[in-house]
């Protein structure tokens, strides 16, 4: 659960919450968990169901796939505000890839029952989801690739 500190204008701050209302904000704000982990930690492994999304707040993470294999890469590195494992959470499908601490970080994490609470009131919440989630995948696509809307 959320210190004192997270008040309605920090969640606002971050972007993936930033379009929400104040009342879908005060309805998230206790589904959401601080987390601290250190370097090396896996918070995201490749093929598992995601069960969390993360934003994080301090430190910096880095996207791998193919995680502690010959053929490992690089596929993003990750700041303070950016927000990961929301596609996963939001479509049940497998992680795409690991994500890995590259020194101390800290998060705001949010689970698949704390935001199915938020969306049983708030089925809004779900839209902005989706939406951030396809602006990421839009994102990920080779410039050729983004013909199709």
């Amino acid at each position: 659960m959320l210190g004192e500190q997270f008040d309605i204008q920090t969640l606002r701050a971050l972007p993936l919450f930033s379009p929400l209302s104040d009342e879908e904000l005060e309805l998230l704000r206790p589904a959401l968990t601080v987390e601290s982990r250190n370097v090396g930690d896996v918070l995201i492994q490749e093929g598992d169901v995601g069960e969390t999304m993360y934003v994080l707040l301090v430190g910096e993470v880095k996207v791998v796939s193919n995680h502690r294999e010959p053929t490992e890469k690089v596929v993003a590195t990750l700041k303070p505000i950016e927000s990961f494992g929301d596609m996963s959470l939001v479509s049940g499908e497998p992680r795409s890839a690991s994500v890995v601490c590259t020194g101390s970080c800290r998060f705001l994490s949010l689970d698949r029952e704390g935001l199915e609470r938020v969306l049983i009131q708030h089925p809004a919440v779900c839209l902005h989801l989706l939406q951030d989630a396809h602006r990421k995948l839009r994102a990920a696509l080779p410039k050729e690739g983004n013909q199709h809307n």
